[in-house]
């Protein structure tokens, strides 16, 4: 008898649960404590917003590949086209080519080496450029920064413009 009562009530349980949509454990310990019941359900919400944040998303997703532009997208190219236009194209003062020797960034331990060779290459190219900053190219950035040994000469490519800026590029090999 004591069984079927038991059974009844946790099916009961079961299905009050099933209509309020929470998850049901089988196995669930009997003597959980209120807290942990707490817990579960004040995350039941944020569920809930996660789900339609990622609705919406699905939603514009299938907007975007119909053609169709939703209001913020937009503005975001309408801006992006503004930035561009109000960017002027830089002019060419003084461009030339150097090897630049980078082998005193080896007094340094292996984990600064590379931070020491870009400093070494910004000063050199402020020194022979009578720049006011320096600008490294992304590729001559990676060539210097891929490892723990950086390269002990780098040829490179020093562009400077009007404003007094000096860009720093990696010169192609041919």
């Amino acid at each position: 008898m004591a069984d079927e009562r038991f059974q009844d009530k946790a099916l009961a349980k079961k299905d009050e649960a099933k209509i309020k949509g929470e998850a049901t454990d089988e196995k669930a310990n009997p003597h959980e404590h209120k807290a942990d019941a707490q817990k579960a359900e004040s995350a039941a919400p944020i569920a809930k917003a996660a789900g339609k944040a990622s609705e919406k998303a699905k939603t514009e997703k299938a907007a975007a590949e119909k053609g169709q532009k939703t209001e913020k997208a937009a503005t975001k190219s309408d801006d992006k086209a503004d930035s561009k236009d109000e960017k002027p194209a830089r002019k060419t003062v003084l461009e030339r080519k150097y090897t630049v020797n980078l082998t005193d960034a080896y007094a340094k331990p292996k984990y600064k080496r590379a931070d020491k060779a870009i400093s070494l290459l910004r000063e050199f190219a402020l020194r022979h450029m009578k720049g006011k900053d320096v600008k490294v190219d992304v590729a001559l950035n990676n060539a210097i920064r891929t490892s723990n040994r950086p390269q002990k000469k780098v040829h490179i490519l020093l562009q400077k413009d009007e404003a007094g800026t000096v860009f720093a590029a990696l010169v192609p090999k041919a």
